[in-house]
């Protein structure tokens, strides 16, 4: 039989809608790479357009801007509701990014593929929209890494996969998806955070973090571009003792100037970090996670069985994160005063047991009950080979 082509994009804006896209290729080749040929497309970069180039940095720095001011994003959903979210959706990629559509359009096209599959709303779109013009005839998926449904999303694909029961509602109810078409799966783990399930200790003894002071890892994502650099100057002020592990990413100002800080308390341990690939160890050898509501930067976390504390949330989707995780499954607090984020740390440091129950409530999140393979055997079926 001859193997069904699936084309899963990858576009950066984020990297949550990458990490998400490489863990549903990696499931899908793992349960099926003998009925699918799984073909990872960087859909703006891999052809060198310099056009589809230019707008992936435009989505790039419009995280940036998102994460430094949170009127941005909020300025595009009250616009986005205001001229109507499915009219403004195909105003603004049939006007101003028509060249980016047109050039998806064609890559569709000549790929010719059985499913595109999508973890962001703009190549979703631009296969929806070509598939309803008839110009593809490739079922069209996409997986929402968020915690909830935001307005661009389009409604006419051929299968919308959530990640948790409020988001399906939100889907069906408000956004007025096709119940046939929404399906629900548990949180996506990494394959590399399904296989780290060595002890704290030994992470901790492997990246050379000292075994008894109190650890707490801060980040911000790829880029640092929220609240990370404040939060950790601002743990650098206690006099507790304290490991401060700073996750600087791609930010290389931050790093910069973490690397060549001169001026540590003697009771601090200060690691700062560039762009990491194994994250997870670092959750797991640390007490308490700090870092912007990022869904996957959360649930990496709670997968490791380690409390956060959200301290920045860029706008509606994330606040539903944030909310979701500390209000809902319990795993942590939302506080977004540095000082008082300080303070919180040396309480913690001082009573550890008030951390308990937060490490107790990440146990509701089974990593082995991955969401990548559920995800697998909707499309596998999806595509008629189960």
């Amino acid at each position: 039989m001859k193997k069904k082509k699936v084309v899963v994009t990858f576009c950066e804006a984020g990297q949550g809608h990458i990490v998400t896209a490489q863990s549903i290729a990696e499931s899908l080749e793992k349960k099926y790479g003998d009925k699918v040929d799984v073909v990872r497309d960087y859909i703006f970069r891999d052809s060198n357009d310099k056009a589809l180039i230019k707008y992936e940095k435009f989505s790039i720095k419009e995280v940036y801007r998102a994460n430094n001011n949170k009127l941005h994003l909020a300025t595009q959903l009250v616009a986005m509701k205001v001229f109507g979210e499915k009219t403004s959706l195909n105003f603004v990629y049939s006007t101003v990014f028509k060249k980016i559509t047109d050039k998806i359009t064609e890559k569709f096209v000549k790929m010719n593929a059985d499913m595109i599959v999508s973890t962001y709303f703009v190549p979703y779109h631009i296969a929806c929209r070509a598939k309803k013009k008839g110009l593809i005839s490739s079922t069209v998926v996409a997986y929402d890494p968020d915690h909830n449904v935001h307005g661009w999303w389009d409604r006419r694909g051929d299968l919308f996969i959530v990640n948790n029961p409020f988001a399906a509602k939100e889907a069906i109810e408000q956004k007025k998806f096709n119940p046939e078409v929404v399906k629900t799966v548990h949180f996506m783990a990494r394959q590399q955070i399904v296989d780290a399930n060595e002890s704290k200790d030994f992470y901790r003894k492997k990246l050379g973090i000292p075994q008894n002071k109190f650890a707490v890892i801060l980040a911000d994502g790829a880029y640092a571009a929220a609240r990370m650099e404040e939060f950790t100057d601002e743990l650098l002020k206690t006099d507790l003792p304290i490991t401060i592990l700073a996750v600087c990413g791609k930010n290389e100002r931050v790093y910069k100037k973490y690397t060549e800080f001169k001026d540590i308390k003697p009771n601090i341990t200060f690691i700062p970090l560039p762009f990491l690939t194994n994250i997870e160890e670092y959750l797991k050898a640390s007490d308490l996670y700090i870092t912007k509501a990022g869904p996957n930067a959360i649930t990496d976390s709670i997968f490791m069985g380690t409390p956060i504390i959200t301290n920045f949330y860029s706008g509606e989707i994330e606040k539903k994160s944030s909310e979701l995780f500390t209000k809902y499954y319990k795993v942590g607090v939302y506080e977004p005063n540095k000082i008082k984020a300080r303070k919180l740390v040396e309480e913690y440091i001082k009573n550890p047991h008030l951390l308990d129950e937060f490490r107790e409530n990440t146990k509701q999140l089974d990593k082995t009950k991955n969401g990548a393979d559920e995800i697998a055997d909707l499309l596998a079926e999806k595509l008629g080979i189960i």
